[in-house]
């Protein structure tokens, strides 16, 4: 393949992938918790050749903007970290997401179920009786307290990857570090960390990059078949 296709085409696939990104950021603007997705560009040389290539993307870590329920259930973290969730088979999952509620079990759960896991294992509420969590991250019931938020900081946000539904798994090597006395702002919860004008204008301009690149390609394209033309 000629240099220049392949610069051009290298820039179009990688271009590709960064307009995916930013409609899944966008696509994700109001969903609670959600962090957005970084997309990390490589200059490749090869043959004295630019080549362009991605690298695997960055979890922006950056908070969300907390929103205001009044629900006594809700917390969004004021500080770096992590509300701890269990996952299928009790993985641990980690999110920024505090849309708490209470499940047909009693249970302190996600809306979308998974539990809420506390100090000792899931949060549970006793039957009949209502709960609110407090700015240190208890949960308590008129009757005294049920558990506490587990709340968990990583030193290397590199080796976290999304899973979904705004959860986050550690990856092997990423050991989470407890935080003991974790701020609570309860009744808020905290929204995605996307800039929705930021990312549109990245849109535009990527989508712009990715015209410039399948020109480039058509170019070749048309310069290929004239010179096979002359051949012949």
């Amino acid at each position: 393949m000629a240099g220049g296709v392949y610069v051009a085409y290298t820039g179009a696939v990688a271009e590709l992938a960064q307009l995916e990104v930013i409609a899944n950021n966008i696509a994700n603007a109001d969903t609670a918790g959600f962090l957005r997705d970084r997309t990390i560009f490589d200059t490749v040389l090869a043959a004295a050749m630019p080549y362009a290539g991605v690298s695997e993307g960055s979890i922006d870590l950056s908070p969300g903007t907390p929103r205001l329920t009044g629900e006594p259930l809700h917390a969004a973290l004021e500080e770096e970290g992590f509300f701890v969730v269990e996952g299928e088979g009790g993985e641990p999952l980690y999110t920024r997401r505090g849309d708490f509620r209470v499940d047909a079990q009693g249970r302190l759960v996600l809306p979308n179920g998974r539990p809420v896991l506390g100090e000792g294992g899931p949060i549970a509420i006793p039957a009949g009786q209502s709960a609110n969590v407090t700015g240190d991250g208890a949960v308590e019931t008129a009757d005294g307290l049920v558990g506490r938020l587990q709340v968990v900081r990583f030193t290397d946000p590199a080796r976290l990857e999304k899973v979904g539904e705004s959860l986050i798994r550690a990856l092997p090597g990423a050991a989470p570090e407890t935080v003991d006395r974790p701020r609570v702002a309860v009744g808020f919860v905290e929204g995605s960390n996307v800039n929705l004008g930021a990312e549109i204008a990245a849109l535009m301009q990527t989508a712009r990059a990715f015209e410039a690149a399948m020109r480039g390609l058509r170019t070749n394209d048309e310069i290929t078949q004239r010179l096979l033309g002359i051949d012949r």
